[in-house]
């Protein structure tokens, strides 16, 4: 099946894969069209170190609303130089369909990922899903997972109370089902979410193990990655990541130095504001306006404002119990 001319073959449904199918197959790799999903690999450039890198991405919940799809962080991962294998879908089943099972058997039983020097698995909500779901393909690969759900069966998530459409989507029953299983097949698997989320908190408790490395992000909400591109985090922390050999001592210097970031800032008041911690923001916010010129930071200092007025106002004015 990793043939191109096999994989190449046949009818190609969906003109939005159209520059990707090109792509692949410009530089020598190829593409598998599926029923709700298609597969494309895109070495890296030939006679380098670099391209013995494979990163298998998925596509996660917004893919879909693009017109002209590429895999998953591609720009990122191709100015590596690695080579790329993306998952991408037409319909947000949560890769619950036999034909994704079979190409990843395919390809595990063919030798394919056994080319590669190092294999690394990577995507966010459901496609970190993906990722961890299908280490057991690379046996020894590295896993790095944006805020992702480890299963969307009832009875292994009853907390979960999202994405009732994915539940409803694909075969919940068959193979490469459960991430809890699949991260065990890793090397090591970065999870990296938000504690304050509570529903991507009890993902992650599920994913247990001393392959696994939790890196909490307070804070960011469960759409991480392109907080952490404003922060000018994403790169610093994916490279390491992807290659296997970021430490948490590293995460946490790398953190604790983008603290001060706008994209930080603004989460942490977003927070109070959901929360209702309206003095505790308020505080933080007249501190940061005495530095920071920003719209957002005066949005929701406007709106902290208002909301400890109507906080005193329903109080008849009286003094509020400090948070």
């Amino acid at each position: 099946m990793t043939d191109a001319d096999t994989l190449t073959q046949g009818r190609f449904r969906d003109p939005a894969f159209n520059d990707v199918k090109a792509s692949a197959l410009a530089r020598g790799g190829f593409v598998h069209d599926m029923l709700n999903h298609v597969a494309a690999y895109l070495p890296g450039p030939r006679d380098s170190d670099s391209a013995r890198t494979l990163i298998v991405s998925f596509d996660n919940l917004s893919a879909t609303r693009e017109t002209r799809r590429m895999p998953w962080g591609n720009s990122f991962l191709s100015a590596q130089g690695w080579s790329i294998m993306g998952v991408m879908g037409r319909l947000n089943d949560w890769y619950r369909h036999e034909d994704v099972w079979d190409f990843f058997d395919v390809l595990r039983d063919e030798g394919f990922f056994k080319r590669f020097d190092h294999v690394a698995m990577y995507g966010a909500s459901m496609g970190g899903y993906g990722a961890l779901t299908f280490a057991p393909a690379a046996p020894g690969c590295t896993v790095l997972a944006f805020a992702p759900q480890s299963s969307l069966v009832t009875e292994l998530v009853p907390f979960e109370k999202r994405y009732r459409y994915g539940r409803k989507q694909g075969d919940w029953s068959g193979r490469y089902s459960d991430a809890a299983e699949g991260v065990r097949a890793a090397k090591r698997a970065y999870i990296v979410y938000d504690p304050m989320e509570r529903y991507d908190r009890k993902h992650v408790e599920r994913l247990d193990g001393p392959n696994v490395t939790a890196l909490k992000v307070p804070y960011l909400g469960h759409k991480i990655p392109p907080q952490l591109k404003r922060m000018e985090l994403l790169k610093t922390l994916a490279v390491p990541a992807l290659q296997g050999r970021l430490t948490e001592a590293q995460f946490h210097r790398m953190f604790r130095a983008r603290r001060n970031s706008l994209p930080w800032l603004v989460g942490i008041l977003d927070r109070c504001l959901q929360r209702g911690h309206y003095r505790s923001g308020l505080a933080l916010s007249e501190k940061l306006m005495q530095s920071e010129a920003n719209w957002k930071l005066r949005k929701q200092h406007r709106a902290l404002q208002e909301a400890v007025a109507q906080m005193d106002g329903a109080a008849g004015g009286a003094p509020q119990a400090a948070e």
